[in-house]
């Protein structure tokens, strides 16, 4: 704030020199021309209007000084075009090492030691580098993603360095000899993180005097050349005569198998990670040391278990909340001042860790910790064995009106089973490798909401539901199917875990459950080959029997398909012995949309839910325990049909797929209510 009001009261001198110079131009008796009017500004000066404009004059030019020395001297600053310049250099000059093959880091040893009070973070650390190609390697190139971070120092033994560019923070070593298939290399330095002054836009709040939030990249070099940094924007590209992009390579050509989504591999972490002492630091990893010197407290935290590249630190005056759970220690660690979820977040993390184990297998770390940081930004995101919360969207939620979506219950479950769908196994680098990670957290959130919150999966999948079509509808036509998603994370959170939900109710949890354990046990903690959408498809298809199934999963993975079902004026007449002949038009239409977005009716014959109802089931005070007078799986084909029913009832309500598992547009128009007729 401070560097905004500085700006302001810049720009404000300057509105108060022009407001002087239209006053000393300002035109008096009958003189219009300009140039008599220039002659005597220099005397209207004299006295007040004098006084104002050198006043103001100083103001302009000392916040303007200021203003220049903080935000292009202690900061870097690049308008939007330059920019995009930038960037469209960067990978001009560097995207031919896109390729190249590097090593992957074996072990981070490192110590950061943060100074919340001056925004100011040093790292020193070295990699333990090994090359699992099956090529020799004869460069390491080392990069760092921030203008914010500063690398001070970068040596590596028996090497050179033979590129240093600064400007795109871009380094080479080559190394006197080549590194071998399984041969390793230390890399050792030392970053630089400061965040001084201010910056002529969003200041940055990760490094705060009470709520630090930092990833690797924030802190680490990478190794070799990645997707950070490129241009993706079409337009952009032709502006600066790049080549068209079309992201990553598809999943179904086997050599994407080769490489990992974020370029790491397996890796272990040993971190100290000193702070100020009033302040509880965290890093990945067991903690084994924790004390107070003077001024400064240190811990030091080692991974257990094979993590990713990717983790976080963080450091506040937190609070901790703990739970030991069947030998795993929940805790979490909140403002003191935000008390309200914590214990909705422990209640969320047992039985979803005992769900998981016994569904997916063993939990790999000691502890599960949940830290809050500030509301600047509003997500969670799981690290290893941590998962860091935004207080805004979780520590503050008020839940106290009963209708409200327990969405921390649900993000909680979210990112404890990231703990499997991205630090056990991790997709290779193709498109797609967004199933292997949110899709699958999703699902495994949903299928805990199933068991701890029933009451509210059917407003979660109406969510998903309405989240999905109403970003397909603003979206670009070209809507790929979720075996080839990417970036679209409508695609792959919402309308995945739909399709997973879908997949459960048709082959049985157990079924998709079993699917999933397969695919862990034979990809966790694995390098190359890494898992791709391909192999999850036919880990489901090895759970479907029938043919029907199996086009089942084709209509959700491998192709974009929407439905229209509605029921037509369902009626009831009882008959002499008192029971209900329930009469129930439907009809059904299955759609296919291609490439362009193009839709085309497709043939529908497939088992779908027909129900009947006391309530209307979308009705808030249905109860699904004792609304359902009937449901059963009747086939279903395109065009209109007649089901029929006998009941001992009369119902009030019909309908076809009542609870909506397939993506219909108009969902409402499935169940209507039921005429009596005489």
């Amino acid at each position: 704030w401070k560097g905004a009001w500085i700006v302001r009261v810049y720009w404000g001198a300057f509105a108060v020199l022009l407001l002087v110079g239209a006053h000393l131009l300002w035109r008096r008796g009958t003189e219009i021309r300009l140039r008599p009017r220039l002659a005597r500004a220099p005397r209207r000066l004299a006295g007040g209007a004098g006084l104002v404009a050198g006043g103001a004059f100083t103001v302009f030019a000392g916040t303007g000084a200021y203003s220049f020395y903080n935000i292009n001297v202690l900061n870097h600053y690049r308008s939007p075009l330059s920019g995009i310049a930038h960037q469209a250099e960067f990978e001009k000059k560097y995207w031919k090492y896109f390729d190249l093959p590097q090593p992957e880091i074996a072990k981070i040893t490192m110590s950061v030691d943060l100074y919340p009070a001056e925004h100011r973070a040093v790292t020193k650390g070295s990699y333990l580098l090994r090359n699992l190609t099956t090529q020799p390697i004869n460069d390491i190139h080392v990069r760092l993603l921030y203008d914010d971070l500063e690398l001070t120092r970068a040596e590596i033994a028996g090497a050179r360095q033979v590129v240093n560019d600064a400007d795109f923070q871009y380094h080479i070593f080559h190394l006197d000899s080549a590194m071998k298939p399984g041969d390793e290399r230390v890399l050792t330095f030392e970053t630089l993180r400061w965040h001084r002054g201010f910056r002529n836009g969003p200041p940055n709040t990760r490094l705060v005097h009470n709520g630090t939030f930092l990833d690797d990249h924030e802190l680490t070099p990478v190794i070799g050349m990645g997707y950070d940094g490129i241009l993706w924007d079409p337009k952009a590209r032709r502006t600066f005569g790049l080549p068209p992009r079309d992201g990553r390579t598809k999943p179904d050509d086997p050599s994407t198998a080769a490489r990992a989504v974020d370029f790491g591999g397996w890796t272990t972490a040993d971190i100290t990670l000193s702070t100020s002492a009033d302040q509880t630091p965290i890093a990945p990893g067991r903690r084994i040391s924790d004390l107070v010197r003077g001024d400064r407290r240190i811990a030091r935290f080692v991974s257990e278990a094979p993590i990713r590249e990717s983790f976080s630190i963080q450091s506040a005056r937190y609070a901790v909340k703990r739970r030991m759970h069947n030998g795993v220690e929940l805790a979490v660690y909140y403002h003191p001042d935000h008390p309200w979820n914590v214990d909705r977040m422990l209640d969320a993390l047992g039985p979803s860790l005992d769900y998981y184990q016994k569904t997916f297998g063993p939990y790999q770390f000691s502890h599960a910790r949940i830290v809050e940081y500030p509301g600047y930004t509003g997500y969670a995101q799981a690290f290893a064995g941590t998962v860091p919360y935004s207080e805004t969207y979780g520590f503050i939620a008020d839940f106290r009106d009963p209708e409200t979506i327990d969405h921390v219950t649900a993000t909680t479950a979210h990112e404890l089973a990231h703990q499997y769908w991205a630090h056990q196994i991790t997709g290779a680098d193709a498109s797609g490798s967004m199933l292997l990670s949110e899709m699958l957290a999703n699902y495994s959130a949903l299928m805990m909401l199933k068991a701890l919150r029933p009451d509210q999966l059917r407003p979660a999948l109406e969510y998903m539901r309405d989240h999905y079509l109403a970003y397909r509808a603003a979206g670009s036509a070209d809507e790929p199917p979720l075996k080839y998603v990417e970036t679209e994370t409508w695609i792959g959170y919402q309308k995945g875990a739909l399709a997973m939900y879908l997949l459960q109710e048709r082959l049985g949890e157990e079924a998709v459950n079993r699917a999933l354990r397969n695919l862990l046990e034979r990809y966790r903690f694995k390098g190359a080959p890494y898992p791709r959408s391909v192999d999850l498809i036919a880990a489901l298809r090895a759970e479907a029997h029938t043919a029907e199934d199996q086009n089942l999963i084709t209509d959700l993975f491998e192709r974009v398909v929407l439905y229209d079902l509605k029921a037509v004026k369902p009626t009831a007449v009882q008959r002499a012995d008192g029971k209900w002949d329930v009469t129930i038009p439907v009809e059904a239409q299955k759609i296919v949309v291609d490439k362009r977005g193009s839709e085309k009716d497709a043939p529908l014959d497939e088992h779908m839910e027909i129900g009947l109802f006391n309530a209307d089931p979308y009705a808030d005070e249905f109860d699904a325990g004792k609304d359902v007078i009937a449901m059963e799986r009747r086939p279903v084909h395109s065009g209109t049909q007649v089901l029929k029913f006998v009941s001992d009832k009369k119902p009030s309500y019909a309908g076809i797929d009542p609870y909506n598992y397939y993506i219909d547009r108009i969902r409402r128009d499935n169940v209507r209510a039921v005429n009596d007729v005489k």
